[in-house]
């Protein structure tokens, strides 16, 4: 997930990110995400007060924002 805004974390937003576009590079330990810019600002998102419902369709809204097949189980 990405987080956006706010002021040391107050007020920010919460951008899910499916797990198939992240890549762990070692020199950075960390994850990296190939996103462009047009891709955040118009990604699903919401407030960290405002936690929605995990449920499938909503994960099947964000898988569908970045164009990647949304798991079955």
């Amino acid at each position: 997930m990405l987080e956006f805004g706010g002021l040391f974390g107050l007020g920010s937003d919460h951008y899910p990110i499916p797990w198939d576009m992240l890549t762990y590079d070692t020199d950075k330990n960390g994850y990296v995400v190939n996103l462009s810019k047009q891709q955040v600002e118009r990604a699903p998102h919401y407030a960290a007060d405002r936690t929605p419902e995990y449920d499938d369709v909503y994960g099947r809204g964000v898988y569908s924002h970045y164009g990647i097949a949304y798991p079955l189980l």
